[in-house]
């Protein structure tokens, strides 16, 4: 079965993961401030990347700027990939200090054809983007629209901070997402360990770890942890 793989040399990462993502795949990546959301997408998109795999990214924190010298810090060189064009990067509060509160996100992200032509795209955070619109009848809609996109045979990934987003509007989108991974922080004697945890992973196409610890280094990137943390 075909899966979008984040396969790279030197990292187990992918085998964390089932290889990849299925096409149809709905993910949602949810947990705290600093607990990891973003190196996880960080660490698929460059995979993907180097395997040839259109990505669209939506950020609602970084510029493009900001997004190529993060992605540079962590040893994933994505330079040549903008330039090709295989990945575009759609910065929400571009060269602007403080962000305004908008109530069109929801229709604007719906309407945004050219972000949903690539292979697999990744909002990061979804749930920044959607908050001051989003209602119980707009987030079936919204989801309504992410499932036919997926059924094209494309992947969405989502990321959400934890408590952002009502109950009611989490529960919508947990029960249309395939794979749901929570991370986390813990600790360990007297390290703090990120921590991904595999909730739900409906199209997995291959063995894959319900719990991975990882950490981050500078210009090696996310780096999986041989010793269990319990």
């Amino acid at each position: 079965m075909k899966v979008f793989s984040v396969q790279i040399k030197n990292d187990e990462f992918h085998k964390k993961l089932g290889g990849g993502l299925p096409p149809g795949t709905i993910a949602l990546i949810k947990g705290g401030h600093g607990s990891g959301k973003s190196i996880v997408c960080q660490r698929m998109v460059y995979g993907m990347l180097n395997n040839d795999i259109k990505i669209s990214y939506v950020s609602t924190q970084l510029t493009t700027t900001d997004f190529v010298k993060q992605m540079l810090s962590l040893g994933y060189n994505i330079v040549h990939h903008i330039i090709k064009g295989n990945l575009k990067f759609f910065p929400v509060y571009p060269l602007i200090n403080e962000m305004r509160e908008r109530g069109d996100y929801t229709k604007r992200l719906i309407s945004a054809r050219s972000i949903f032509e690539s292979d697999v795209v990744y909002i990061d955070s979804f749930s920044s983007l959607i908050k001051f619109d989003i209602d119980d009848r707009a987030v079936v809609d919204l989801m309504s629209f992410l499932k036919r996109i997926v059924a094209t045979g494309k992947a969405v990934v989502l990321t959400a901070v934890e408590n952002e987003l009502p109950n009611s509007i989490m529960e919508e989108v947990e029960s249309c997402a395939s794979l749901i991974i929570e991370t986390t922080t813990k600790k360990v004697g007297t390290d703090l360990k990120n921590v991904m945890l595999i909730r739900k992973y409906n199209f997995a196409v291959s063995q894959y770890s319900k719990q991975t610890a990882f950490r981050v280094e500078p210009n090696i990137g996310l780096v999986v942890e041989i010793a269990a943390v319990s």
